[in-house]
């Protein structure tokens, strides 16, 4: 098995914060990897609508396609950005203090862009009647769902997320290089545990994206608030539990006393 350098390992601790004074600078620390950002989660985005209408609506197959691309994107971009292609994990990792909060800022605009254009480039591929035909892949409750139950299994759905991102991924002393293939089975996982429910987003740009494109033919906002909201508590959530507990001893808000 092939040994990660230390700058090649998923989703690194954020790179040198010192002021920036050339173009490969701006390069490497900004441009690189929110370019990363958005062009991960526009295949994302593109992969997992197409899919809804090329598995008939199956959620195994659904599940396995978002988890396997997911895996995959994560191989592709972890040394580059981190490959986070989530603002609600961006949102974990800035709590868990793995990146700075103006690089979160430029990632979670990098990914909510990548969703948008993503989504466009299924309506392209698929036309408009298919792409009505599977609501754009746009995530919305069913009618059997209440709001309340919706927010809580997004919550927990994005918890489970973020805790093996933060655990496998992160943390120096338990991350591991498999961590692509165990953040791909979780989503596999949470689609086939919550798509019945929400759709299982844990992912505002996922969500965001097809409800834009969708738009022209279906109004899919009256909840989906719940998609920007409930992820980002249960991010936040579980950020906050890697740091009281869950973090190695360096990586903890209150750190062991020598």
């Amino acid at each position: 098995m092939l040994k990660m350098s230390e700058k090649d390992q998923l989703l690194p601790v954020n790179r040198s914060d010192s002021i920036v004074r050339s173009f490969p600078d701006i390069l490497e620390e900004y441009i690189r990897p929110c370019f990363a950002e958005f062009f991960g989660v526009t295949l994302f985005v593109f992969i997992g609508c197409t899919s809804i209408y090329n598995t008939g609506g199956n959620i195994v197959g659904i599940a396995f396609a978002h988890g396997f691309s997911i895996a995959l994107l994560i191989i592709a971009t972890g040394s580059i950005s981190g490959g986070h292609l989530n603002p609600a994990v961006t949102l974990g990792i800035l709590i868990s203090g793995a990146i700075t909060p103006f690089k979160a800022i430029l990632y979670a605009v990098a990914q909510v862009l990548g969703g948008i254009l993503g989504a466009g480039i299924s309506r392209g591929v698929l036309g408009d009647e298919l792409y009505k035909n599977i609501s754009g892949g746009a995530h919305d409750l069913p009618a059997h769902v209440s709001v309340g139950e919706g927010v809580l299994c997004e919550v927990m759905l994005t918890a489970m997320l973020v805790t093996v991102i933060l655990s496998s991924a992160v943390d120096p002393k338990t991350k591991n290089v498999l961590a692509p293939l165990g953040i791909g089975f979780t989503v596999v996982a949470d689609i086939l545990a919550g798509g019945g429910i929400t759709g299982a987003s844990m992912n505002p740009a996922r969500s965001f994206g097809p409800a834009i494109v969708v738009s022209y033919a279906k109004n899919v906002w009256t909840n989906h608030w719940i998609y920007w909201v409930a992820p980002s508590v249960g991010a936040s959530f579980a950020a906050v539990c890697y740091r009281l507990v869950l973090a190695s001893p360096e990586n903890r808000f209150i750190k062991p006393q020598n």
